[in-house]
């Protein structure tokens, strides 16, 4: 979560917000980016969005989505039908879960690296309340993102 620079963002009210990208497995390239309205009063930061990539896609870009895509994580072995990222894959006897996106390389997570995925994410929660995200969650404009990942190259850090 180091970064060599920092940089903001600003939500339609003019809210200066602070982007911070999370490796949650960089074998797969799966990132947490997690972004904050920090307050100087409090000296407190606030939770406002959240989104997952995967290899430069946005697979979620909500909490709510977010929250979704951890839980189907979390139930690794009990995969359906019905799951909307991941799907159980079978290889040599071995159970893995394969996303289902439109990347261009199949993309498998291990079980060990399912509970490493959940676990980070929840640590990456701890301490932050999620009133502010379930009030007023930031809506990631085309612009705010063409801004996030390409004017900062922030998937380069």
């Amino acid at each position: 979560m180091a970064h060599d620079q920092i940089f903001t963002l600003r939500d339609d009210n003019d809210t200066e917000l602070l982007p911070v990208r999370v490796n949650l497995d960089s074998d797969v390239g799966m990132l947490l980016i997690q972004v904050f309205e920090p307050n100087e009063k409090t000296k407190k930061k606030y939770l406002r969005g959240e989104l997952i990539m995967v290899q430069n896609h946005i697979l979620t870009s909500t909490f709510c989505d977010a929250t979704h895509f951890m839980e189907e994580v979390n139930l690794f072995d009990y995969g359906n039908d019905q799951n909307k990222y991941l799907a159980i894959a079978e290889y040599k006897k071995t159970k893995n879960l394969k996303l289902k996106y439109a990347g261009d390389i199949d993309v498998f997570i291990s079980k060990s690296a399912a509970r490493a995925i959940y676990k980070i994410f929840n640590r990456a929660l701890s301490g932050y309340s999620t009133a502010a995200i379930l009030e007023k969650e930031i809506v990631f404009t085309p612009q705010m993102l063409t801004k996030l990942l390409h004017e900062y190259q922030f998937l380069l850090k």
